[in-house]
């Protein structure tokens, strides 16, 4: 069925760039609400492009901001994706963003409070090197996953710092740009972010005409998201308000890691 049957994108609609975010690609059983199977992800797209999306790198849809153009990232880096996003590369032919957790290569994601429920694993070295020579590009996503407005000084500049010269010693390229963990920013972590060497910082807010390279938003991608909500979400459609509340809810839910990763600081 085309989009274009339910909402039928308006001539003039907001123009900004239009980035959407995902987390998981699991197949079977995941908790928690950030997981898409490879199945119905591959479906999302061809759904896109055959209602005139254009799947372009977020490097092109920061620079030429066209309403047809959409990018395509990916929080915290998991394991998984290594053994998925080639072949859906080669097959629907797109260029995605990781934004890595340094502290965590390799590593379980203890950080995250679903950690308690079932154990997922961030990509090692190796696989951060393949991913980079299959041509997927990297940013940070902090070394720790910490809050950063709720970080010291010294605690942001590390955050900042080591875990853009992490990546940029294992991928051998320059990283400019943050997804910022949880979303959260203020104008101590811009400032700090753009001493630190960035060019674009990305939330967790749903995109405006009004954002800077440094509070870019982006629009989340649940698993409760049918591809017309998506449609809906990129294009502005009749249900906006409603996908938005929806999303502005769900991300809430990330407090509970929030509240663990403070309790782990007082130890």
């Amino acid at each position: 069925m085309s989009a274009e049957w339910v909402y039928k994108k308006p001539p003039e609609t907001p123009l900004y760039p239009r980035i959407l975010t995902f987390h998981k690609l699991l197949s079977g059983i995941s908790f928690g609400s950030t997981n898409y199977s490879p199945r119905r992800f591959g479906k999302l797209l061809l759904f896109l492009n055959d209602n005139g999306v254009q799947l372009v790198s977020l490097e092109k849809a920061l620079q030429e901001k066209k309403n047809c153009f959409v990018a395509i990232t990916f929080d915290d880096g998991y394991r998984h994706l290594v053994d998925i996003l080639p072949e859906l590369m080669l097959k629907l032919g797109f260029i995605p963003t990781v934004f890595i957790l340094t502290g965590y290569i390799g590593q379980t994601n203890k950080w995250d409070y679903t950690h308690l429920i079932k154990v997922d694993y961030h990509l090692d070295i190796q696989s951060i090197k393949k991913l980079a020579r299959l041509g997927v590009k990297f940013g940070s996503h902090g070394h720790r996953h910490l809050d950063l407005t709720a970080c010291s000084s010294s605690q942001l500049n590390e955050e900042l710092i080591q875990s853009k010269k992490i990546l940029e010693d294992i991928i051998e390229n320059e990283i400019t740009s943050i997804s910022y963990p949880f979303g959260r920013y203020n104008e101590r972590v811009v400032k700090a972010t753009l001493k630190a060497g960035y060019k674009y910082g990305f939330t967790m807010a749903f995109p405006e005409e009004s954002d800077s390279n440094m509070t870019l938003g982006r629009i989340p991608v649940y698993s409760y998201d049918s591809r017309l909500a998506v449609f809906q979400k990129v294009y502005r459609g009749p249900l906006y308000r409603w996908e938005k509340l929806k999303a502005d809810f769900t991300h809430r839910m990330a407090s509970g890691t929030i509240m663990l990763n403070k309790i782990r600081s007082y130890k």
